[in-house]
């Protein structure tokens, strides 16, 4: 009985031991970076973690999209959105880490961007330049999160990144069982878990004031000050880890986004003096038009149209009255 009582005490010891250094009350802490620090499937760490930042480039479609706007008479919406669901950051080599050593601070992660502010806002939220005079944007996140259920403190509607100077979020993973057998592995400042890409529901909402006057098919760049627009980066980490975080640099190629004027990209002219896109009039004197000709009646029938609510004709005439 004694030799059992023994055993069960130190069972219990062993057990509060580990609470003690890896319970749920514990920070985990999260660091971003390039892939270096992905090992094999079965082991998904390495000592020095991340060596570097990934820069990550996400394209909006693989074929042509053309937008198309209005001639705006104030500074508004356009009602043209482009959305992105569940980018993956690991898709470019940028990967979240967690960290439970007893360094680790569990500070909050940094957004920091490169987005160049146009100067003018709408609906409370910085608008910021396009390379189309005129033409500004607003980037939204509304969603965050990981592998093996890691998420985000990130609530609704989201953050509208550079709406201030200085925008944070939080991860954490509410389940210990998943804790205990990915980041309770990187337990010193020398290890590292690797959880996954980072996945992100974004979208880009575009505005115009009266200097946007566009050329036909004209591309769209998201105007930026450095070779990305957003990235993210843990500062304050711990002791330890500083020296292992790193960024992940977000940037957008839109080489597919094309903008295009209000148009009719099928115009046919019928009626009994129509040949091809030419109509018959006929040939009148100066008098037969003061006292009434004859009218010639046509018809343009306009299809596939995108944002057209009025039209112009114009009449050139082959021959000059004298």
């Amino acid at each position: 009985m004694k030799k059992f009582f023994r055993h069960f005490l130190f069972l219990i010891l062993c057990l509060s031991c580990y609470t003690a250094s890896a319970g749920t009350d514990d920070n985990v802490g999260y660091i971003v970076g390039n892939s270096y620090g992905v090992g094999p499937s079965d082991q998904k760490w390495r000592e020095t973690g991340p060596n570097g930042d990934a820069t990550v480039i996400f394209r909006y479609a693989t074929s042509t999209n053309n937008l198309v706007f209005y001639k705006p008479t104030q500074l508004g919406p356009t009602g043209v959105k482009l959305q992105w669901s569940q980018l993956d950051t690991a898709s470019g080599g940028g990967f979240l880490y967690c960290n439970r050593s007893d360094s680790t601070s569990g500070s909050a992660m940094r957004i920091e961007n490169a987005m160049v502010d146009s100067g003018k806002m709408y609906g409370s939220h910085k608008l910021f330049n396009t390379s189309v005079p005129g033409l500004y944007y607003t980037l939204l996140i509304s969603n965050m999160w990981s592998a093996y259920g890691t998420v985000t403190n990130v609530s609704s509607p989201g953050i509208y990144i550079g709406d201030s100077a200085e925008q944070y979020f939080s991860w954490y993973n509410p389940s210990e069982d998943v804790l205990y057998w990915s980041c309770n592995n990187a337990n010193s400042t020398r290890k590292y878990w690797a959880v996954g890409g980072i996945y992100q529901t974004l979208t880009i909402e575009f505005y115009t004031d009266t200097n946007f006057d566009p050329t036909v098919t004209q591309q769209i760049k998201l105007s930026s000050s450095s070779n990305y627009l957003y990235s993210f980066k843990a500062y304050g980490a711990g002791q330890g880890i500083n020296e292992h975080s790193y960024f992940i640099k977000i940037d957008f190629d839109l080489l597919n986004v094309k903008l295009t004027n209000p148009t009719c990209f099928t115009a046919m002219l019928s009626g009994t003096s129509v040949t091809g896109s030419t109509v018959k009039m006929g040939e009148y004197s100066a008098e037969q038009i003061r006292n009434g000709a004859t009218p010639v009646p046509f018809d343009i029938s306009l299809q596939n149209c995108v944002r057209v609510t009025n039209i112009e004709t114009k009449l050139v005439s082959t021959k000059v009255g004298y």
